[in-house]
């Protein structure tokens, strides 16, 4: 399998986080404004240096094609040397491509300095976030999720990082390719990394509300898994098939309460078919499909005068912290619903038997690309 950025058999060192915390609307809003500032002075000088390119390019390359043009007409018309007539109107058309190519550079590099500056920033922000333009979720952590689907090239970009109440977040942007690139990515959106401090998660438990996904794997990949029954009598919260190698388990820590924050962050990710997986006793790992662009720059030139995009990355921060917040990963969750909890007080004193909570765990989930 080929991926992108490389990756070795040797994990790379675990960047460093920081502890996260909320932050207020008020305080985020004037942090926000600021950065808006800077952030807008920046395209200004960048849009700038873009304009005067441009002009350099258009002035230098209708010169070029002039003297092309005369060049051609002159080696063709008074020597007939259609050789040298040519090669002087490919020199001629060379020159403006060659000054163009030089002219989009600077939106690159605007590109380059909006992740380099201004991410960094909003990050810290967004309550002491960690950023890392080029960084993800390893490569062996989601190949144990039991969720990824089939594909030769991983690209994870924009990774956010930090420890919030005692469990280490991780999320990134990320796609999920063939080598056939005239195929629409394998999947497009948000990969999320929780990494629990002590071991609460036994056996291997999936939740998605991905039905095609279900259909397609439920008797193959994973049919080892048994479906777990669990209704709460809201269509919303209800939309998860839920599947474990160790179902009484898995009902002691799904409950409403993690099934509402589920459905709300799919719903903050425009209704998205969120899937997660709960593995190797202490990693939760979320796969949000998004088509939108959360952390790229702005166009060059429009101007950037609304906090909509910002807020819009806060809400999905928070939604995501949100399910730590009310799922308490670092012990055994709420109470299940009403149908299963007689059932689940039985399976409180009952030996697991998934061989996955048995096996110790020897990654980091935090392993990053």
């Amino acid at each position: 399998m080929n991926d992108t950025p490389e990756h070795t058999d040797t994990p790379s060192p675990e960047p460093e986080a920081q502890e996260v915390s909320r932050s207020r609307d008020d305080d985020f809003s004037v942090m926000v404004e600021r950065l808006i500032r800077d952030a807008e002075d920046m395209r200004l000088s960048f849009m700038k240096r873009h304009r005067t390119r441009g002009n350099v390019t258009m002035t230098l390359g209708l010169i070029s094609l002039t003297i092309g043009a005369t060049g051609f007409g002159w080696f063709l018309f008074m020597e007939a040397d259609i050789l040298r007539a040519v090669g002087s109107m490919l020199l001629a058309v060379m020159i403006p491509a060659l000054l163009q190519i030089w002219n989009n550079g600077i939106l690159k590099d605007y590109e380059r300095s909006y992740k380099r500056e201004f991410l960094p920033r909003l990050a810290q922000a967004l309550g002491g976030f960690k950023f890392h333009p080029s960084r993800g979720i390893g490569r062996k952590i989601i190949a144990r999720t039991g969720l990824i689907p089939a594909h030769d090239i991983y690209e994870a970009e924009d990774c956010f990082l930090g420890h919030y109440k005692g469990v280490k977040v991780l999320f990134s942007e990320a796609r999920l390719k063939t080598k056939k690139k005239y195929i629409a990515p394998v999947f497009d959106g948000v990969f999320v990394l929780l990494e629990i401090p002590n071991a609460a998660i036994e056996g291997h438990t999936i939740l998605t509300a991905d039905r095609n996904a279900y259909r397609m794997w439920r008797s193959s990949r994973w049919g080892k898994l048994q479906d777990v029954p669990i209704s709460t009598g809201n269509k919303s919260w209800d939309r998860f098939q839920i599947l474990s190698d160790n179902p009484e388990g898995a009902k002691l820590f799904i409950g409403e309460r993690l099934l509402k924050e589920l459905a709300e962050a799919a719903d903050i990710f425009d209704n998205a078919d969120i899937s997660a997986s709960f593995f190797k006793r202490k990693f939760v790992f979320l796969m949000i499909p998004y088509k939108g662009d959360m952390f790229e720059a702005s166009n060059i030139h429009i101007p950037v005068a609304t906090k909509q995009h910002a807020m819009q990355c806060k809400r999905e921060i928070e939604q995501i912290l949100e399910i730590i917040d009310v799922f308490d990963l670092y012990q055994k969750a709420d109470t299940p619903p009403a149908e299963v909890k007689n059932e689940a007080e039985k399976a409180e004193n009952s030996q697991p038997d998934s061989s996955l909570s048995q096996e110790p765990p020897t990654d980091s989930g935090l392993e990053t690309d």
